[in-house]
C-alpha cells in the first residue's frame, strides 16, 4: 500500500491523527530513575511485567507491533500485571474502524481502531503467520476486549509529534521523548520502521551523542538506534500512558 505524498508502505511508515483521551484514574507502576548522566532504561520492567519482544514475522506488522507493545506497557503499569495483547485484533480494528483491507497499517488507524474497539488477549485472537484477509474476530475475542474495558479507560494516547511530510523532530519534541523515558513510558516512533523506544544512554561515540534502547518487532529483540536516527528520521511519535 503506499501512502500519499510519501509513498511509503503502512508498515513502514506510520500516520498520526489526535485522538481522544481518558480521563479516568490510574495505577501506575514504579517509574525508572534516570542515572547521573540521564540514561533510563524500561526493559526491566518488560521483563518484569513477562513483555519481551515478539516476532512479527513476514508480516509488514511493524506499526501493529509497536502499538501493542505500547498498549501493553500501558495496561501493565495500570493494572500491576503484564498481559500480552493481540496484534491481529489491533489490525483487524484498525481496518474496521477506517473501513480499510490492509495488514498493517499506519498509527492513526491503529489507535482510532484501538479507542473504538478496544483490544483482545494474545490467547482470545493468536497471531497468525499469514494475513487472513477480512475474516471476523472469533467470538470469544469480543467478549475478551470487554473485559479489558477498565484498562483502556485508565490510559490515554499522548502525541509527542503528528504526522509531517518530512522527518525529523523540533528540538522540543526531541526533548519530550526523552523526558517521557525518564518518566517510565515508552515512546512509539514511526521512520521507514516502526520501533518503540524503551531507554537512552549517553554516548559521545555515538552519531548524536547518544544511543535509543529499542523494542523491534522485526528483529524480534532489543536493539539500537543513534540520537542522530530519533532527531531526524521520524516522521510521528506517540505515547500510551495512564491517564492523569
Amino acid at each position: 500500500m503506499l501512502r500519499p505524498l510519501l509513498a511509503v508502505s503502512a508498515c513502514l511508515l506510520p500516520v498520526c491523527c489526535t485522538l481522544p483521551t481518558n480521563a479516568a484514574a490510574a495505577r501506575p507502576g514504579p517509574v525508572p530513575v534516570a542515572g547521573p548522566a540521564g540514561d533510563v532504561d524500561l526493559r526491566p520492567q518488560f521483563a518484569a511485567f513477562n513483555l519481551p519482544p515478539r516476532p512479527q514475522g513476514a508480516r509488514p506488522t511493524c506499526s501493529i507491533f509497536t502499538t501493542v507493545a505500547a498498549i501493553e506497557f500501558a495496561f501493565a503499569r495500570a493494572t500491576g500485571r503484564g498481559e500480552r495483547l493481540s496484534a491481529d485484533y489491533c489490525n483487524w480494528a484498525a481496518n474496521a474502524a477506517n473501513a480499510r483491507h490492509d495488514d498493517g497499517d499506519f498509527f492513526h488507524f491503529a489507535l482510532s481502531g484501538f479507542v473504538r474497539f478496544g483490544i483482545c488477549s494474545e490467547a482470545a485472537w493468536p497471531y497468525a503467520a499469514q494475513f487472513r484477509g477480512d475474516e471476523l474476530p472469533p467470538p470469544d475475542a469480543l467478549v475478551d476486549a470487554g473485559r479489558h474495558d477498565a484498562a483502556q479507560r485508565a490510559v490515554r494516547v499522548r502525541w509527542i509529534r503528528p504526522i509531517a511530510e518530512r522527518p525529523g523532530l523540533s528540538d522540543a519534541e526531541f526533548d519530550e521523548v526523552l523526558a517521557t523515558l525518564r518518566r517510565g513510558w515508552p515512546v512509539a516512533a514511526g521512520s521507514g520502521h516502526s520501533r518503540l523506544l524503551v531507554g537512552y544512554r549517553v554516548d559521545a561515540t555515538a552519531d548524536g551523542g547518544g544511543v535509543f534502547l529499542t523494542l523491534d518487532s522485526a528483529l524480534a529483540r532489543f536493539a539500537e538506534v543513534p540520537a542522530a536516527f530519533v532527531r531526524t528520521q521520524l516522521y510521528d511519535v506517540f505515547v500510551v500512558e495512564t491517564a492523569a
